[in-house]
């Protein structure tokens, strides 16, 4: 590898203060906790009827609807989890192809998030709604006006937008891992290649012009 390609590769593996597999470490136990926490919440809200972000019961969906919400929510969660184990592995093991399904995942959840904005039945688990916000904020409110609602509406928009650019970082992060930990292996194979040497049979040994100069036996 030039000069050049090293020098490009060692500053795109650079994420704000540390290495891009550092920071992606830090990203991935981020989900895995977060992934195990919401489990844990939904597991608890299925069991105790407690409403967590409209995982409990409802009278404004139909049961058939709420449990294919909670089973999609949950399947999603899991497959999360696993494939956040999957990432650590991958770079523990500097295997980039390990961290596609999470890449996926993260991917999709993205497009789940944006979605939410539409109707909160989008998204996953924990993902930050209008509805139930308002919900929660506005009946903590004696009065309510026209201005109360309008700076909700604009303190979560901005809450939101920072939200989604936070998620928009973090699939940046790991892509950028997997490409450098993909390019790393290339240059450790072509490394490794290089210093293979090719060495003769035994039969083509023998043909070989032998480099000695013959012996010459001098008479008395």
């Amino acid at each position: 590898m030039s000069e050049a390609s090293s020098l490009h590769l060692a500053l795109y593996s650079r994420s704000l203060c540390c290495h891009v597999r550092s920071a992606s470490t830090g990203i991935v136990l981020y989900y895995l906790g977060s992934s195990l926490l919401v489990l844990a919440l939904t597991a608890a809200s299925l069991i105790t009827g407690w409403n967590f972000c409209g995982l409990g019961a409802s009278e404004q969906v139909s049961r058939g609807q709420q449990m294919f919400d909670v089973t999609s929510n949950i399947l999603l969660l899991v497959m999360m989890t696993l494939s956040s184990i999957s990432a650590l592995v991958g770079l523990y093991k500097r295997s980039p192809h390990h961290m596609v399904p999470l890449i996926v995942l993260l991917f999709l959840d993205m497009g789940l998030t944006v979605m939410s904005t539409v109707s909160s039945i989008w998204g996953l688990p924990g993902t930050p709604s209008y509805d139930e916000s308002e919900k929660t904020y506005l009946t903590t409110q004696r009065e309510l006006n026209p201005r109360i609602v309008a700076r909700f509406s604009l303190a979560f928009g901005i809450l939101f937008v920072l939200y989604l650019l936070m998620k928009v970082f973090m699939v940046n992060t790991l892509l950028r891992c997997y490409f450098v930990m993909k390019a790393e292996g290339q240059e450790r194979t072509v490394c490794e290649k290089s210093v293979l040497v090719d060495l003769p049979t035994y039969e083509e040994a023998i043909k070989l012009p032998s480099k000695d100069p013959p012996l010459t036996v001098q008479g008395p």
